[in-house]
């Protein structure tokens, strides 16, 4: 397998990578990742990890010369042939995130004159919605390229919920995508205790972002704990576009004592660190991160205003539990810590073994299994036709247009789901 990505920088998709490669390494399978970035711009401790597992190929690997513009235009620069013939050897399956990713496995077919299977990931539900499909060229390429052209089975979605998304959003016939969870956690010895800290702990973990909208309510939160007496310090880990706005209203709150942002946590440090919180609160792989150590998490839901969740993850792990707009009833999150403030020790106990138990079928053994019978797909044997010259046009236009247009579509992905 080669996946092909930008950088390893510390978040879900790139930790979810480095699972697959040493699960697959157990088994004796190849996997190798071409990362379109220079070395230093990746997490260090991360892409020394994957290095254990898998080949690693940099863009200054397999176009040696014109290095800025190899980098911004792979679908038409010279490749290494030697490189190229190299990092092939051995592959099965060819996995991208991103639609020009996606195009450039297609290249790559062509030039080892083979058809393995390329697929794809929704690892983020509004990935090819955004703008529908009223996109510039290049973007309706990349989707006709997934949608219309890609065999159903190499579409991979994380849930059902996310599938149906795509069909009401699109417009289209999902019918045969493949859904399984991805991989997150592998089966550990955990000791369990139900009492708490003297102080209640309180973590998020992920990238300070916009539709994290949870880093925001939740400062509503300890404000409101801490102005009835309860004793709470909540600590983000991370870093971000985000990060000034959330300082500068912990500084409006007076929270300086109670809330802190940590930073970036380094993947190797997660789990000794969350395991020291009462709670996690927050979304994506992290949370099921946590709930594999047994810590109890609410669910951040993405782009919700209020301080509400659809409850405990072990209550909602079959649900595509951070999107906005389940048919579940939403819960107050500040009177969620009163309650479990107030539980017993046995109460605390149960539903943190609720949360082990929750995470079998997020195991990186079962994921790894899924995404092995996907090399098995049979490719179109018609070529996919787009004029490539136009396409990277346009994909160079529509940056510019991101850049100083505040309506662009991509810009305001998140807003229509806020207001929702």
């Amino acid at each position: 397998m080669l996946f092909i990505y930008g950088r390893l920088a510390l978040g879900g998709i790139e930790t979810f990578f480095v699972r697959m490669a040493k699960e697959r390494a157990k088994k004796g399978l190849v996997t190798k990742i071409l990362l379109f970035s220079k070395p230093e711009q990746s997490n260090k401790a991360l892409l020394e990890e994957m290095k254990k597992y898998a080949d690693v190929y940099f863009v200054s690997d397999l176009y040696p010369k014109f290095y800025s513009f190899s980098r911004r235009f792979p679908l038409i620069a010279p490749v290494n042939k030697k490189k190229f013939k190299e990092m092939m050897k051995g592959v099965t399956q060819l996995h991208a995130y991103d639609g020009m990713h996606l195009l450039l496995a297609n290249r790559f077919n062509k030039l080892s004159n083979q058809n393995l299977p390329i697929t794809v990931g929704f690892y983020h539900y509004i990935k090819y919605a955004w703008g529908k499909w009223d996109v510039a060229y290049y973007e309706r390429v990349n989707r006709k390229f997934i949608f219309n052209y890609l065999p159903r089975k190499s579409i991979m979605f994380c849930t059902e919920g996310v599938k149906d998304f795509y069909k009401k959003q699109m417009n289209i016939d999902l019918n045969g995508a493949n859904t399984f969870r991805i991989g997150v956690v592998d089966k550990k010895d955990i000791t369990l205790y139900g009492n708490i800290n003297k102080i209640l702990k309180i973590v998020a973990i992920g990238r300070l972002v916009e539709f994290k909208t949870y880093n925001f309510f939740m400062l509503d939160v300890i404000k409101s704990l801490k102005e009835k007496g309860i004793e709470v310090i909540f600590d983000i880990y991370g870093d971000g576009p985000e990060k000034e706005k959330i300082m500068s209203k912990i500084k409006e709150y007076k929270l300086e004592n109670y809330v802190t942002l940590k930073g970036l946590l380094e993947y190797e440090l997660f789990d000794t660190t969350v395991k020291k919180y009462d709670i996690f609160v927050g979304s994506g792989t992290a949370i099921i991160q946590a709930a594999g150590l047994g810590v109890p998490s609410i669910v951040g839901i993405e782009n919700m205003l209020e301080a509400k969740t659809y409850g405990y993850f072990s209550d909602v792990y079959e649900y595509e539990y951070n999107l906005k707009g389940l048919d579940l009833p939403l819960l107050d999150i500040e009177q969620m810590l009163l309650d479990y403030i107030a539980m017993s020790d046995e109460e605390r106990l149960q539903l943190k073994t609720k949360h082990l138990n929750a995470i079998d079928i997020f195991t990186n053994e079962y994921c790894s299994q899924c995404m092995e019978e996907l090399s098995k797909i049979n490719m179109p044997k018609e070529a996919f036709k787009y004029n490539i010259i136009w396409y990277e046009i346009t994909r160079v236009i529509d940056r510019l247009n991101m850049k100083f247009n505040k309506n662009h579509p991509r810009t305001t992905q998140f807003e229509d789901l806020k207001k929702s």
